[in-house]
């Protein structure tokens, strides 16, 4: 088999393996979502006062855009994890006996991801093309200027995420939750850098925002010329006033060229990333403990015929569970919790409690409040999903009372968290005679843990509350009150997150009920 088939056959496999999931659908139902808020105009491109006519130029455009934007952050996460499940599902140390290169193998994880997000990207052109024909500005659809922007602008994005996807895989302190803050940070101050560096010259601007705007601009100035230059991509509050006719970017060989490299560089980076790549041989992980393992003294094996002449019981369950037996459940999963921290993460920690202690109650809420409750989320994206991840949901869901007991002792153990590491802020607040940010505080208190939990159960993954809960922490920071729910900039909107946490605890019960049954 030559190299170019070794690599379709993996990312075919990896491709297929993902569109027969639960998780592909939705995913494309994400997507579909996405494209509705285009069409019902919540999500799209504006200049100012002033916008584009809805023609085959501009809806193209506008779509591809938002694919670069949103499934160049968001998609990430979602084609994230192919290479870790061939961990787990031992397929990769089944390839690893093969004459599989570490290149190939990347190569083909990189084209896996890279049809997936395309596959997405399909969604949005279709999506596209119901928005024209809705608005109703233009009956005349042309094709190619529709497709020029999803290529040339989307697809490169594209690749260089999918190459990234692979990256993160193969580093290991990228590969599991922390992985997912950095890039989730890392593309916000990256992007912001690009556009603006992008302004001048297109070659340091990946998702393409310069390429449309400056040929956008110079059409609205056409008509509009008291417009101010500025550009902005999707939510706003400024009415539009007018519009103007816009045929397309002029793609030229240089554009084109630009364009492509971000491609080209999307393939060399899945190339190089294969040098972090262990090819699933365990001895690179965690030396030391596996060296200290073999090494104990106290290390007994039982011979197979040992161990099966000896009869098998298991500790009886008590009948009447005595008063204390909650607490000790909630201590156990309190335990497994904050199991593997290390000693500077508690340090830490620490100094938050103190700086709260020693800051204005107006400092406390708009500055390190926030450093708190991001602090301990690689602690809280473990709700719910751990006995899965870790296999152990036998033993769990069979145990007395999983859903009375051990359930609100899983809870409880992440609001205990939650009280520790903010205990220094509500004790500033309370002091101060700070009601309203006490009040958002307990909102918080109570609305992280749930949050954790019910996505933890349903999504049997730490991954989906990172991202939510770090997109929505995010956009508390920057003063989007809706999403304000530890009251930063507002008073928390506890009306909305105290119904929404008891909401999303009544789900968590409802999703682990049918985990158990089933």
């Amino acid at each position: 088999m030559n190299q170019a088939r070794m690599i379709y056959h993996i990312a075919r496999a990896d491709f297929l393996e993902r569109v027969r999931g639960y998780g592909f659908l939705v995913m494309l139902g994400a997507v579909v979502f996405l494209g509705y808020q285009v069409a019902l105009g919540n999500i799209g491109v504006q200049l100012g006062d002033y916008r584009g006519e809805f023609n085959s130029a501009w809806v193209g455009s506008m779509m591809a855009l938002v694919a670069s934007f949103f499934l160049g952050w968001f998609g990430f996460y979602l084609i994230k994890g192919s290479v870790a499940r061939d961990y787990e599902t031992g397929t990769g140390q089944i390839m690893a006996t093969t004459p599989l290169t570490r290149p190939l193998y990347s190569l083909g994880k990189w084209l896996s991801n890279f049809a997936v997000l395309v596959a997405m990207v399909v969604v949005l052109m279709l999506a596209g093309v119901a928005v024209q024909f809705l608005e109703g500005e233009s009956s005349r659809f042309d094709l190619i200027v529709f497709l020029l922007p999803f290529i040339f602008i989307a697809m490169p994005m594209l690749a260089l995420t999918a190459a990234l996807a692979v990256l993160f895989e193969y580093i290991g302190f990228l590969r599991g939750g922390f992985g997912n803050i950095i890039y989730f940070f890392l593309f916000g101050f990256v992007i912001t850098l690009a556009i603006s560096l992008g302004t001048n010259n297109p070659a340091f601007d990946p998702i393409g925002v310069s390429v449309l705007s400056n040929s956008m601009g110079e059409a609205a100035k056409a008509v509009f010329p008291d417009y101010s230059g500025s550009f902005s991509l999707g939510a706003t509050d400024v009415p539009v006033t007018g519009t103007f006719p816009w045929d397309g970017v002029d793609w030229s060989v240089g554009i084109i060229a630009t364009r492509l490299m971000f491609l080209g560089v999307g393939i060399v980076m899945a190339f190089v990333s294969s040098l972090f790549f262990d090819r699933f041989d365990s001895s690179y992980r965690k030396p030391v403990r596996m060296k200290r393992a073999a090494s104990s003294p106290d290390f007994e094996t039982d011979s197979p015929s040992r161990a099966l002449s000896q009869p098998i019981r298991l500790a009886p369950l008590t009948a009447r569970p005595d008063s204390l037996t909650f607490f000790r459940v909630v201590i156990s999963e309190l335990k497994l919790l904050l199991k593997g921290q290390r000693w500077w993460w508690y340090v830490i920690a620490g100094g938050l409690f103190g700086a709260s202690l020693l800051t204005v109650p107006e400092s406390v809420r708009a500055y390190i409040l926030p450093i708190i409750w991001l602090w301990p989320v690689l602690i809280w994206s473990g709700l719910g999903n751990r006995e899965i991840r870790h296999n152990t949901y036998q033993m769990v869901f069979s145990s007395a009372a999983p859903l009375m007991r051990q359930l609100p002792a899983t809870w409880f153990a992440g609001f205990i968290v939650t009280m520790l590491t903010g205990g220094g802020a509500a004790l500033k607040l309370l002091s101060a005679g700070d009601t309203t940010g006490l009040i958002a505080w307990l909102s918080a208190a109570l609305f992280i843990p749930s949050l954790a939990l019910a996505l933890g159960i349903w999504s049997k993954s730490p991954k989906l509350f990172e991202v939510v809960y770090v997109s929505m922490w995010y956009l508390a920071i920057n003063k989007m009150e809706a999403v304000d729910f530890f009251g930063a900039n507002s008073d928390g909107n506890v009306g909305f997150f105290i119904p929404f946490s008891l909401a999303l605890i009544v789900a968590s019960f409802i999703g682990r009920a049918r985990q158990v049954q089933n």
